[in-house]
């Protein structure tokens, strides 16, 4: 087995992969109890071969282009999308529109509080 599988994982590269789990579940090859579970997983993993496993049935993403202007999303884009995706989530399952709004208080309360620092 490879050394780097049993490495373990940052922040940094949960939220990543949160956003490739993001980008599979907005092009329709994951549901949402699906996104779900898997976002769960990734925020469990402690070890880049449990991030992995994750991913197993899933296409990698494409490489970039070189001279592409598009590059990596910025940490808090990701986190925001994650907390906007669990309300609709919980939203949808729950059947109340008020996950909505609890759920869009906390990015707006991470950026002043970013910004603060």
């Amino acid at each position: 087995m490879n050394e780097s599988s049993h490495t373990r994982v940052s922040e940094d590269e949960r939220e990543r992969a949160l956003g490739e789990l993001s980008r599979h579940f907005s092009g329709g090859r994951l549901t949402a109890p699906e996104f779900e579970e898997r976002s769960t997983a990734v925020w469990a993993a402690d070890t880049r071969r449990e991030l992995a496993q994750t991913f197993a049935d899933l296409p990698a993403a494409p490489a970039l282009v070189p001279g592409s202007e598009v590059g990596p999303i910025p940490g808090m884009v990701v986190r925001a999308g994650a907390v906007a995706i669990a309300a609709t989530v919980c939203w949808l399952v729950l059947g109340n529109v008020l996950w909505l709004l609890l759920f869009g208080v906390i990015p707006a309360l991470l950026l002043l509080a970013k910004r603060r620092r």
